[in-house]
């Protein structure tokens, strides 16, 4: 999604993420993750919604703008490394271990439509008509959503929760596979993210790990009608699940149904996540209305079927909120003993390098890159938590960080397209 979006990739689901362009719950510190598992099989999201940071569970449905929903050889952290963007920086951390990773499956629960349906449905498609849209145009389009069993139990958490860990949901994405199909699509489309990255100030590897990370490059954008999938969480949002999200569900649909008509889509045609986030990207409606762009120069904008345009829009997504070009992702400073009360799990950098180092934290010699300016950045502290062991990562990062976290708000999914875009960062044609 684009920011705001929901991924089709089962891996992704082991996070706390909301889709960009919209809003999910994502935890942060080790707490409780987000509210809606990895789409069956499907992809990841991101982005702008409400929620707050570190988990590694599955959760939410979309990215690049509101949700995100998302994929998997076996790295550890070596400690004193950490991958920043398209630069890697020593780091303290705790030792891990990495485990098997497994995938999550819908609840066993009853689901139906709610009887409440057909009122809620008309009283929506008459409010359409503020955005422009025919309201019995509107009604007429309803009444061909099928309700989907299978979203209403996809949004609910697993019937077993799996312990949250970082080794292992990272291993899901910063692995031989992607690295290498990554590398392919670098060379794929080289020039476009070249142009990308000069006009933005993205690094081509931070676009192309998003991407990997969402919809491994591609091949799993999803096959729910989007339609089906929206009106279903937007009228029929479990009662079992511990936080109505419908109202969030509900504007997406409405902005999914102004988007097919800006863009002459048809509604019933179009499809995507469980969480109805859309193409390469995994935007959700909302957020592809807002942050896509026209990558290629032929007037439209086709996150399904134009890399250019997914490309373009990752970036831009990025840029709007907030990312700062030429700065990395993670910081060299080594932590005290103890970090833990230095992390608030929250979403924006708070910290400066005077409290940092008034707690202990030191800095850590390198080739002076990053030489002097950094400390005058707001950071922030960041816990990676692997259940198994009962061991956590610690890294400083730097606001570029919580860009990222913006597509989908989970640190795990935020480092983990940071130490993917490293390691393609060093296989980079």
């Amino acid at each position: 999604m684009l920011a705001g979006c929901a991924s089709t990739d089962p891996a992704a689901g082991d996070m706390s993420s909301a889709p960009a362009g919209g809003s999910a719950v994502a935890t942060a510190g080790g707490s409780t993750p987000g509210t809606t598992p990895a789409m069956g099989g499907n992809a990841p999201g991101s982005a702008s919604g409400t929620a707050s940071a570190s988990g590694g569970v599955p959760a939410g449905a979309a990215a690049s703008g509101s949700t995100s929903y998302g994929s998997a050889g076996t790295v550890s952290a070596n400690a004193g490394t950490a991958a920043s963007g398209a630069t890697s920086m020593p780091v303290a951390v705790t030792p891990t271990t990495s485990t098997t990773p497994t995938t999550p499956s819908a609840p066993a629960v009853e689901v139906a439509p709610s009887p409440n349906e057909s009122n809620a449905k008309a009283a929506f498609a008459a409010e359409m008509a503020q955005r422009g849209l025919d309201p019995a145009d509107v009604a007429a389009i309803l009444k061909q959503a099928r309700f989907s069993a299978t979203v209403a139990k996809l949004v609910l958490p697993a019937a077993t929760p799996s312990v949250r860990s970082w080794p292992r949901y990272r291993t899901r994405f910063v692995e031989p596979r992607r690295i290498k199909e990554g590398v392919d699509f670098w060379v794929k489309h080289g020039p476009m993210l070249a142009r990308t990255e000069a006009k933005y100030g993205v690094p081509a590897s931070i676009i192309v790990s998003i991407i990997g990370v969402e919809t491994f490059y591609g091949r799993v954008t999803g096959n729910f009608r989007v339609l089906d999938a929206l009106s279903t969480l937007a009228f029929d949002y479990p009662p079992q699940a511990p936080n109505d999200r419908s109202p969030f569900f509900r504007e997406q649909l409405a902005q999914f149904l102004v988007l097919c008509k800006e863009s002459g889509l048809d509604p019933l045609s179009v499809q995507g996540s469980y969480a109805g986030a859309i193409g390469l990207p995994q935007f959700m409606p909302g957020s592809q209305r807002r942050f896509a762009v026209d990558g290629d120069g032929d007037g439209k904008i086709n996150l399904l079927a134009s890399p250019d345009d997914a490309i373009a829009s990752v970036a831009n997504f990025l840029i709007e909120h907030g990312w700062k070009p030429g700065q990395p992702v993670f910081l060299p400073v080594r932590l005290p003993a103890d970090p833990k009360p230095l992390v608030d799990g929250g979403l924006v950098p708070t910290l400066t390098w005077p409290q940092l180092n008034a707690a202990g934290a030191r800095i850590i010699n390198t080739d002076g890159t990053w030489s002097g300016a950094w400390t005058d950045w707001k950071m922030g502290v960041i816990d990676l938590y692997d259940g198994p062991t009962d061991t956590t990562e610690y890294r400083v990062a730097a606001p570029n960080f919580f860009a990222i976290t913006q597509y989908n708000r989970s640190y795990f999914y935020a480092t983990s397209v940071a130490d993917l875009a490293a390691e393609l960062e060093k296989k980079k044609p």
